[in-house]
Order: structure tokens, then sequence, then C-alpha cells
């Protein structure tokens, strides 16, 4: 994030600054990168377009800027409230699922923004985003398996296998709960069967994979 602050759209007085990303950020998650104008995004934003082609060069410029200052502020917060200490993954886990639900609800724009550009297809842009949610991904799987405690494994368990199966259960859940048509107020509705689903597959992979009493 501190080199994200140092653009300097961060000299813009703040309320319309939040403004334009807010806006911003809508009608790309709305219409897509193609359909959204810069004309529909200054004239609710209300500012001119001289203003933001003085912050953002291109239409391309402010789209990936806010693609990363939105996946930015969403992973400060998580880690910052990450239980490292919580050695047994499945369990750490479950409370990272719990916590994203928390901020999907904190950050509804953003995380409807950072889903459709999950989907965006305009190779003007697709590319670059795809790149940085890779190497986001590989990051956050660092982080995430950092000191976990293999000894709750079963002995006879190639734990590098257990983990991978872990790691590909909630990866293809999520991705299979997901659709570019979905937006955080559908999410919402569901949210009590994803935790009663997530339990669900801890519990048996828990059964699979840990040993008895663990």
């Amino acid at each position: 994030m501190e080199e994200l602050t140092k653009h300097k759209i961060f000299t813009m007085d703040a309320m319309k600054r939040d403004t334009l990303f807010t806006v911003a950020m809508s009608k790309f998650a709305k219409s897509g990168y193609k359909k959204t104008t810069t004309d529909e995004i200054i004239s609710e934003a209300e500012i001119s377009k001289g203003l933001l082609f003085h912050y953002f060069g291109t239409k391309k410029d402010l789209y990936i800027f806010l693609f990363e200052y939105a996946n930015t502020t969403i992973m400060q917060d998580f880690y910052g409230q990450i239980n490292i200490k919580e050695k047994d993954i499945l369990e750490r886990l479950r409370k990272m699922f719990l916590l994203k639900i928390e901020l999907t609800n904190k950050y509804p724009a953003i995380f409807d923004f950072v889903a459709s550009a999950f989907y965006e297809k305009d190779p003007t842009v697709a590319t670059k985003i795809s790149k940085y949610t890779n190497q986001l991904y590989s990051d956050a799987q660092k982080e995430i398996f950092k000191d976990i405690d293999l000894s709750l494994f079963k002995e006879n368990i190639d734990t590098h296998k257990a983990v991978n199966i872990i790691i590909y259960t909630f990866r293809g859940y999520s991705e299979a709960q997901a659709s570019p048509e979905k937006r955080t107020e559908d999410y919402r509705k569901e949210y009590k069967r994803y935790i009663k689903d997530i339990n669900e597959y801890i519990t048996m992979l828990r059964a699979a994979f840990y040993k008895e009493g663990e």
C-alpha cells in the first residue's frame, strides 16, 4: 500500500478521491472494462475529464490502479487479522473463511469490483490482471500456510500432498460458488450455507488426514 499511496491521486481531496474510487469501481463492476466510459465516471463522480486524466493518463491506468488498490486494501486488513498462532491449518482456514465473509460486508464495492475483474476478458487489462492475481495468490498461500503443525497429520500421510488436497478443496469450493453475475448482496444470502458447507468439508478432511482425537 505504501507504494500505491505515493501515486499523485492521493494529493486529491480525500472525499473527492473516495467518491471517484467508489463510482469507478461500481461502474467497472457493473458494465465491465470495455463498456464503462470515462464520461460515465466523471459525470457521477462530479469531476472534470481533464482532472481524471491528470491523475490517470488512460482508462486502463485507472482500472489497473483500482484493481491493485482494491486488493491491497483487502489483503492488508486480512493479514492484519490472521491468527498465525493457530497452528491447526484446518482451523486456521475456517477462521480465514469467516474473516473473508466479514471483509466482504466491510468492503462490498471493492469485492464486487475485484470479483468482476477476475472474469474480465478484455485483453487491454486481462493479462495484467491475471498476472497480478497469480502473484497475489502465490504470496497469500505462503502466508496462510506458514508455521502449520504437521504433527497433527496421521503418520502414514504424505503431508505435502495432504496440504495440497486441502488447498484444492478450499479453492475449488470458492471458485464453484463464484459467478460473474453475482454481487456481494447475492453472496450474502448464502452465507449460512457457505459456513455449513465449509464446516462439513473440514470435518471430512480432519477425519481423512488427522490423527484420531486431533
